[in-house]
């Protein structure tokens, strides 16, 4: 089984759970992830930092052997997401807060700011646990909230995560997905200088 590797080529050296990090969709459809594994990914959540430590977040973790897994695949994917994201050994569905502890209302762009700090920290303990994960913005966001019944959160996101499948046993269209070079823009384009006075 040949595995794809894509190691960023960053213009300084940064952590190898950054660098080694990327997005795939050829998952090996025969691995399971332990229940400690799933623990470390949700400890890793709550512990990211958020405004006034409010933590406005809620995870589902959903193992492939959960009925509720197979549910969020055929019906809370959508698009070309449906194809290779059930071969995925865990689907984690992010809940964004609507309100706080008080039950004041929560800015929604904090919200999910805060948010992704957390699915942040999930991806990258994948990283360092030897699995691979995967955002997904392609998600029935109304019919996900449905399924589990909740009227107080948005959904941000379904991160897939999992070991690396064999890119051979793809499709054509995933094999030149899995194929493609990683790319980003250039330091300049991203660092902003400090006005001149």
């Amino acid at each position: 089984m040949s595995h794809v590797s894509k190691t960023a080529h960053t213009e300084v050296p940064i952590s190898d759970v950054i660098a080694n990090r990327f997005s795939p969709r050829v998952y090996d459809p025969t691995h399971t992830i332990s229940d400690d594994e799933v623990l470390r990914l949700s400890e890793a959540a709550r512990w990211a930092p958020s405004g006034n430590n409010g933590q406005p977040w809620r995870f589902a973790f959903l193992k492939r052997e959960d009925a509720t897994f197979q549910v969020i695949a055929d019906t809370g994917l959508s698009g070309f997401n449906k194809s290779w994201a059930p071969h995925a050994s865990l689907l984690v569905v992010a809940f964004a807060d609507k309100f706080k502890a008080d039950g004041s209302a929560i800015d929604r762009h904090a919200s999910y700011f805060n948010n992704a700090l957390a699915t942040a920290q999930i991806v990258l303990e994948a990283e360092a646990l030897g699995l691979k994960s995967h955002y997904m913005g392609g998600i029935d966001h109304e019919e996900i909230l449905r399924i589990f019944g909740i009227e107080d959160a948005w959904v941000t996101c379904v991160i897939s995560v999992g070991a690396l499948g064999d890119p051979a046993a793809a499709s054509e269209a995933l094999q030149q997905r899995e194929a493609a070079p990683r790319e980003r823009k250039a330091l300049t384009e991203i660092v902003v200088e400090a006005p001149s006075k």
